[in-house]
């Protein structure tokens, strides 16, 4: 699948901000709202483009965040897993994996309490398939995001008018104003009030868009831990210059990086990078991240995802350097 400059580069705005107009575009870019408009179509068909929303999910109320990866003796069907996570609120992203693990979740919970019956529930439910739990608690999430969902929403913590806006733009956040307004029963005005405060409260993060038909199709997924040597800091530095913040000739349709968090537990680091071909995946991230610490001598267990079984797979493109953040927990 090919894309043009202009392609890449209108994707890339639309994953930074999926509510930016086509006149903002026209004028950006230089050429006609017709040439712009239908260029979103042909990206939106081409690409799976789904337009939602990057929230703030401790301002829900959800401020314990989890990452698992499981094994198991006997390999549960696809299927059977779909069936058990369904209606589990919990589980935000659950997907199988080929290589070191076998399943890889992302779980979010009001209190510790609340994970703990969830992740004994989880032995009890998976026995049968002989599992194994490995699960880190998420303390800084420096690049990315879960696409949230309709369950998380509906049980947060914050009012109605909130919920009812969310849950709408969480599944079209190009949604104009005027029709966000008609499908809530609430008048326009209001409904801009509204969306004002939603990201002076920093509940909405971003407007965003998730690419659901990336042209890179092997999405590799590894966690570390380290025997961790004298100068750590110095190679965490030049990983994240080599790794995370090079400069590309173009913009990717797909940005490598996807996901990367610090963490708490079995494991101290979680990376989701997507690339053209598994090989070269392994080679230029997982690969390179055993180099550069082998000094340390890292632990990495690394996947690649073959099927999302609930949820979105987190995929957009997006500049890594400015998006990548260090300020504070969560997502």
């Amino acid at each position: 699948m090919e894309f043009s400059d202009l392609g890449r580069r209108i994707v890339r705005e639309l994953c930074t901000n999926s509510r930016v107009s086509v006149t903002e575009l026209t004028k950006k870019f230089g050429v006609s709202r017709i040439t712009i408009a239908r260029r979103i179509r042909s990206l939106t068909s081409e690409l799976g483009l789904m337009f939602t929303l990057e929230i703030n999910y401790g301002a829900l109320g959800f401020t314990r965040l989890h990452i698992l990866y499981m094994n198991f003796a006997k390999k549960p069907k696809p299927s059977e897993l779909k069936h058990l996570f369904a209606n589990d609120n919990v589980v935000q992203l659950a997907a199988t994996t080929k290589g070191d693990f076998d399943l890889l979740i992302l779980a979010t919970t009001k209190t510790s309490k609340e994970y703990f019956n969830w992740e004994i529930g989880q032995f009890v439910m998976l026995a049968r398939y002989g599992v194994t739990i490995h699960s880190s608690e998420i303390t800084i999430a420096h690049l990315g995001f879960l696409p949230l969902s309709d369950n998380m929403i509906a049980s947060s913590d914050i009012g109605k008018v909130y919920k009812d806006i969310l849950a709408a733009l969480n599944h079209n956040s190009r949604m104009p104003v005027r029709e966000l307004a008609k499908q809530i029963g609430m008048h326009e005005d209001t409904v801009r009030y509204h969306l004002v405060k939603l990201e002076n409260e920093k509940i909405i993060k971003r407007f965003t868009t998730v690419i659901t038909k990336s042209p890179l199709k092997a999405n590799i997924v590894y966690f570390a831990n380290y025997a961790v040597k004298e100068g750590i800091g110095d190679r965490i530095k030049h990983e994240r210059e080599v790794m995370y913040f090079k400069k590309l000739s173009e913009v990717p349709v797909a940005s490598e990086f996807q996901l990367m968090f610090s963490m708490i537990g079995s494991e101290i680091s979680f990376t989701w990078a997507c690339y053209d071909n598994e090989r070269k995946g392994f080679e230029q991230s997982v690969a390179m991240h055993a180099r550069m610490y082998k000094v340390d001598s890292p632990v990495i267990k690394s996947a690649m995802v073959t099927e999302v079984l609930k949820g979105i797979a987190p995929i957009r493109s997006i500049d890594i350097k400015s998006a990548y953040d260090t300020s504070g927990p969560g997502l």
